[in-house]
């Protein structure tokens, strides 16, 4: 049984998260693909789309982490966002061996930061769960 005077540790905060919030990313781009292969999508839209996908993504994974967190919210958000980023640069760059383009990773970057906050803002307002309602005072 866990005392309720500990805190989580910093990985069951942001791993959670990040796990969602880039899953859902990899599905959004996915779903993008489909449509850009389909022609449903415009190409000169692609851009857009795949900022949009990462926004939903690094916000799902703030809101998660915001809430999964005891205190400092909005740093857990961010840091939830960053490792959304984080692994998406890494894998773009490592693993494709595709070029860093150095103004559309600073705006990926940003729009990463300000979805996370969002994110966080959205996450921090929710209640926490009433774990033991059955225990009467």
């Amino acid at each position: 049984m866990r005392k309720t005077n500990e805190s989580q540790s910093p990985a069951g905060i942001l791993l959670p998260g990040g796990a969602v919030g880039l899953l859902m990313t990899l599905v959004l781009m996915l779903a993008g693909a489909v449509l850009l292969h389909r022609g449903s999508l415009p190409e000169g839209a692609t851009p857009v789309y795949a900022l949009g996908s990462l926004a939903v993504g690094c916000a799902l994974a703030a809101l998660i982490a915001a809430k999964r967190a005891a205190a400092g919210k909005l740093l857990w958000a961010l840091g939830a966002g960053g490792v959304v980023f984080l692994i998406l640069l890494a894998a773009g760059a490592g693993l494709l061996a595709q070029p860093v383009d150095l103004m559309r990773t600073a705006s990926s970057l940003l729009c990463a930061m300000v979805a996370s906050v969002l994110g966080g803002l959205a996450g921090a307002g929710l209640r926490p769960k009433k774990r033991y309602r059955h225990i009467k005072k």
